[in-house]
């Protein structure tokens, strides 16, 4: 029995001695007049079945923006004051009809034909845009300014047809305050406020869409998974998952139309620059199906259904 008790106390003892693992805490770092560039790479693939007289259609787009980050203000407890600028945007549309493209890097891919001039008022009014955000250290963003100036300039571009005015409407929903501030916090996701240690988690909360569009909730879970280079510094590994849920349908389109969005899924990973405080490099991918039924002037009913792939890529563009 003392041979019992003593191995006891040793694996108590042992136990008791272990190092517990170590923390990070995670914060966005940043010093007045720091400048930090990102790529971001946004891929979209959907595939339309259940068309009348046509079988699957499959429509795909590119957009790859270079955006500037300098920090104008800090305050003393890390919250800043950012003026973000698109620097270059490229857009790739492919689809039943063909493919258009512009590059705002190449201003004659603007005149190719009318749709690329079009894609050129729009996006190419974009670079050199600024819109100021502020931002805690743990990624809440508490304002953002310069939106509307941003749609004035983008508006004057613009010639007062029919297909200009329906891209308008659509950018103005793409442009909205809710629509950047759902972009932002994609990009920079809400961080712990506790310091954390592998195999913690935490969640966010995003809002997506608009009254135009319909309006849906994402619910987003972190987990550290790794932090390579010890507590307070090194590499953090982070892997996200995502749900969405619709929370409300777009208005009702031609012939009544209807949208439905099913179980909507994403995952993705973050590498975190643990010292420093910044995002380098960040990965989503997301799968949202969807149905539309809509009532043809007979009444009969006609149903689509819509599978959206995207992939998100942001990563920090070294000096």
């Amino acid at each position: 029995m003392k041979v019992i008790r003593l191995v006891v106390v040793a694996a108590f003892m042992a136990l008791c001695a272990a190092p517990a693992a170590a923390q990070s805490e995670l914060r966005y770092r940043w010093k007045q007049g720091d400048a930090l560039v990102y790529k971001t790479t946004l891929k979209t693939t959907s595939t339309v079945s259940g068309l009348p007289n046509a079988g699957d259609v499959t429509f795909d787009q590119t957009m790859t923006q270079r955006i500037r980050l300098l920090a104008a203000a800090v305050a003393p407890d890390g919250t800043v004051t950012l003026h973000q600028t698109t620097d270059a945007v490229s857009v790739e549309m492919a689809g039943p009809m063909g493919k258009v493209t512009f590059d705002s890097a190449d201003p004659k891919s603007a005149e190719k034909d009318q749709a690329a001039a079009a894609l050129g008022k729009v996006f190419g009014s974009m670079v050199g845009a600024t819109i100021s955000v502020t931002m805690t250290s743990t990624g809440t963003i508490q304002r953002i300014d310069g939106i509307q100036k941003l749609l004035d300039k983008i508006t004057q571009e613009i010639t007062p047809d029919r297909a200009s005015a329906q891209m308008l409407q659509t950018l103005k929903s793409v442009l909205s305050e809710e629509a950047i501030r759902a972009s932002l916090e994609q990009s920079f996701p809400r961080l712990p406020p506790q310091a954390v240690k592998p195999g913690d988690t935490w969640t966010g909360q995003v809002a997506l869409g608009s009254d135009v569009i319909g309006r849906i909730a994402g619910t987003q879970t972190f987990t550290l998974k790794a932090v390579d280079g010890g507590e307070g510094s090194g590499l953090a590994t982070i892997l996200v998952g995502l749900t969405l849920k619709q929370e409300s349908a777009p208005p009702l389109g031609p012939s009544g139309m209807t949208v439905t969005l099913g179980d909507s899924r994403g995952d993705g990973q973050i590498d975190f620059d643990v010292a420093n405080g910044r995002i380098r490099k960040s990965t989503m991918q997301t799968d949202m199906p969807s149905t539309m039924t809509a009532t043809a002037p007979d009444g009969r009913s006609s149903t689509m259904k819509n599978s959206t792939k995207t992939s998100m890529t942001m990563e920090l563009q070294e000096k």
